[in-house]
């Protein structure tokens, strides 16, 4: 007896089991669900920058080891326009802004603006290190002569400008920095910080670091939002921006669009069942099973403490929709076998019999499209193929076991079967004659297509620009945008020069190379890529040297005595001031150059590194170590490690699903020429972003393996029952015939609930998702028509010898 009639005769006795012993199935699936979805609250959302890479990457651990000496990088920046920002009254209202949020923003460690900007000037005797506007915290008579003067120091002020104002005074920046820390510990209760005594430092050596966590973050976004919203008007224009703040409004936009989806992904659903089945049974069966599917797939990700991100956001609407497949694929069969004998047990042995082994490997193809992922070196990407994987084959165990449970104890009511199924079967023969007789015309114009297809497919461009997933005119990229031509950069990269001598800083040719290298930064324009600023230990320096020489510009430089400089940088640190330990650490071995650049395309990112690491690292040569971090450097390695894991993801999907293919079919040659109708719409897709001009972007790029495991599942149905019915005598055009009609309107429902499942990504308010549902939504169509046109033809142009 052949291996797969083995097979289907084992799922019949599985379906005799289930229906004995129906109750007993129901109570222990939906036990082991409700011990999975007991953890579902403990699920976290994560979609900071450095989430996208492991915790484990060496860039990853460098940035770690960066933000515990230099503190969290994420700025979050509120740029206000006004026509002169030095006028008292745009002061006054810029000071009650700044103090409200120094008071009331938590988890903040600073707030930075014009009106505490740093001034440090000298006396006869002493260095001075005071704010530039304090007066305005205490005092509303402020004399004309006294802004002028703060006016003119502010403005001779080279490290201000770029930094808190733009050139023409029409912007100023409130700069804010975040605590690097959580407040909360890994199980989620609250660090009390210990009293100030010499125990105190012991105390926080010991506690486990946990960096500032998503929903910090978003709770200081929500407040800046909710107190700048106040203070807005036609002569004090609010925008925000930074790195810290786009990652909670992506959250928001997550947050929305995920609930959005799974809603008009559910109606859309029950449509498609009511009209099938037109059986109440036949739309809550299904939607119960995913409902289960979905909660014990985010239950697991909260069990391996697995943050939902911005990547994962698609698994939700993938899972209803793979998962409603399966279902339909099962009832089908059911239902129009119940129609014939009315006999429940019988009926429900037919259909996990003649569709058990197909689900199965329709599932474990999709979940290695899918797991083929889990290799990743980005993040979210290897948690998506791991838990997405997974997740599918959990949700066999609802669509082969809980579903025929149900069925059992069910009273369904006999209904014959309807004549608008006659009318689908004759639609279904007619398109398996005209594939069958035009085999060769057929077979012919896909390898033209799928040539054409190559040659455009070549000419793809990788992108990934985070900021244009928003509408032009959406309120935080209009920000972002603003800021980067105003104010010369919204995002910095952080350069650190690592000296490995103890008070290596205060050599002057140390400081010296430091100075060289932000002078040839502060030139560098290449296209959209500029530096708009660089803030160094030097600027501290030469400030103190100018105040500390009468405050004369001609001292604005760095000294030549190590001792000198070594004396300034004391007597700064002691003028009440902390700022100098935002620039070195404690034994001045290393120093710190923030960066400032635009917000633009990843890739772009990547040129402008190379061209000025080699610069800098051949000014430093021997005399000290350079390395570069900051979000600037993770967004430009993330596209990398984005491109090489979807090379491999893509080969892998291939050879995993080809493996399965041949096993199904059992023939080496026909099972790899059968992968041809499922590469079309790969191939397809691709032709279809460069022809538009899509962005081959980390999400698009998902698309292709994503695409592969879905198509096949077609593939897979046809090629098991042609299989049978081959097995069972019939020639090859009588099987076709058979099979399009016995499987081909399952396929074609369930290519119309896939779609529909990730057509319902239109309505997100990020491009990225959009993109993703229009290219997965057309790539499940290209393959229904390669399925019931291509797949045909080849079996006949395969087999015609054995007729």
């Amino acid at each position: 007896m052949n291996w797969r009639l083995k097979i289907e005769i084992v799922f019949e006795k599985l379906s005799d089991f289930i229906f004995d012993n129906s109750k007993k199935t129901i109570l222990g699936v939906l036990l082991i669900f409700f011990a999975l979805a007991s953890q579902l609250p403990s699920l976290t959302m994560d979609t900071s920058t450095e989430g996208f890479l492991h915790k484990t990457d060496e860039l990853r651990v460098k940035y770690d080891e960066f933000r515990d000496q230099f503190g969290r990088d994420e700025k979050i920046l509120i740029a206000v326009e006004t026509s002169d920002i030095f006028s008292p009254q745009f002061l006054q209202k810029l000071a009650k802004l700044h103090q409200e949020l120094a008071q009331n923003l938590p988890y903040i460690d600073e707030v930075n603006s014009l009106i505490n900007a740093r001034n440090t000037h000298g006396t006869a005797d002493s260095l001075i290190v005071d704010d530039l506007f304090e007066e305005f915290f205490s005092s509303n008579d402020i004399s004309k002569n006294y802004i002028d003067a703060k006016k003119q120091l502010a403005s001779d002020n080279p490290l201000l400008k770029d930094l808190l104002f733009n050139t023409d005074k029409t912007f100023t920046n409130i700069i804010i920095d975040t605590q690097t820390y959580s407040n909360f510990d890994a199980n989620g209760n609250k660090i009390l910080v210990a009293e100030e005594d010499e125990f105190a430092d012991e105390v926080f050596d010991n506690t486990p670091k946990i960096y500032l966590s998503d929903a910090e973050n978003s709770e200081i976004i929500k407040s800046i939002q909710l107190i700048t919203q106040k203070y807005e008007s036609d002569d004090f224009k609010v925008h925000l921006a930074g790195s810290a703040l786009f990652a909670g409004v992506i959250k928001q936009a997550m947050q929305d669009d995920t609930k959005s989806f799974i809603q008009k992904m559910l109606i859309m659903v029950i449509i498609v069942l009511a009209i099938m089945f037109r059986r109440v049974s036949g739309v809550v069966l299904p939607l119960f099973t995913v409902l289960l599917t979905i909660i014990s797939a985010l239950s697991l990700m909260a069990i391996f403490k697995e943050p939902f991100t911005v990547v994962t956001q698609i698994m939700p609407s993938f899972l209803l929709a793979v998962i409603t497949g399966a279902s339909i694929h099962l009832l089908s069969i059911f239902y129009k076998e119940f129609s014939k004998n009315f006999d429940k047990k019988a009926a429900l042995r037919f259909a996990m019999g003649h569709s058990g082994f197909a689900i199965v490997m329709t599932s474990l193809t999709t979940a290695a499209g899918m797991w083929s992922f889990s290799f990743s070196e980005v993040a979210p990407v290897a948690g998506l193929g791991v838990f997405a994987s997974s997740s599918i084959i959990l949700g066999l165990l609802f669509v082969l076991i809980l579903l025929p449970a149900m069925l059992s104890v069910l009273k369904l009511k006999h209904k014959p079967i309807e004549k608008q199924n006659h009318f689908m079967d004759k639609v279904l023969n007619s398109i398996a004659n005209f594939a069958i007789l035009r085999a060769k015309a057929i077979t012919i114009v896909s390898a033209i297509l799928i040539v054409v297809a190559i040659s455009i497919a070549s000419q793809m461009k990788f992108s990934h620009f985070p900021l244009i997933w928003f509408q032009a005119d959406n309120p935080v990229r209009v920000s972002i945008e603003t800021i980067d031509r105003e104010l010369n950069g919204s995002m910095t990269l952080e350069i650190i020069v690592d000296t490995g001598v103890e008070n290596g800083l205060y050599e002057p040719e140390i400081l010296q190379k430091i100075e060289n290298s932000t002078n040839y930064l502060n030139t560098f324009k290449d296209g959209e890529i500029f530096v708009g600023k660089t803030i160094t230990i030097v600027d501290v320096l030469k400030e103190t040297n100018q105040a500390l020489n009468a405050n004369n510009p001609n001292f604005y430089k760095i000294p030549n005595d190590k001792n000198l400089i070594a004396q300034e940088l004391f007597l700064f640190s002691n003028s009440g001031t902390d700022d100098l330990e935002d620039f070195v650490d404690s034994s001045f071995s290393k120093a710190r150059i923030t960066v400032k650049v635009p917000y633009v395309d990843a890739i772009k990112y990547n040129a402008f590194l190379s061209k000025i690491k080699q610069k800098i690292q051949a000014e430093f040569k021997d005399s000290a170590e350079v390395s570069f971090t900051g979000i600037g450097v993770l967004l430009a390695s993330i596209m990398e490690k984005s491109i090489h894991s979807s090379a491999i993801s893509y080969v892998l999907a291939f050879g995993l699903i080809a493996i399965m293919m041949m096993i199904l079919i059992g023939n080496f040659k026909v099972g790899l020429i059968s992968m041809i109708p499922n590469v079309l719409p790969m191939l397809t897709l691709v032709a279809i972003m460069v022809v538009v001009g899509i962005p081959f972007d980390m999400f698009s790029m998902l698309v292709g393996s994503i695409a592969l495991g879905l198509a096949v599942d077609d593939t897979v149905h046809f090629m098991h029952n042609f299989n049978r019915y081959r097995l069972s005598g019939k020639s090859v055009d009588e099987a076709v015939c058979l099979t399009m009609v016995g499987t081909g309107r399952a396929i074609v429902v369930t290519s119309i609930v896939l779609s529909l499942g990730f057509l319902v990504l239109l309505s997100a308010s990020m491009t990225n998702m959009f993109y993703f549902g229009v290219l997965t939504a057309s790539a499940i169509f290209v393959a229904l028509i390669a399925d019931f046109l291509l797949v045909p033809a080849i079996m006949k142009l395969l087999e015609k010898d054995n007729n």
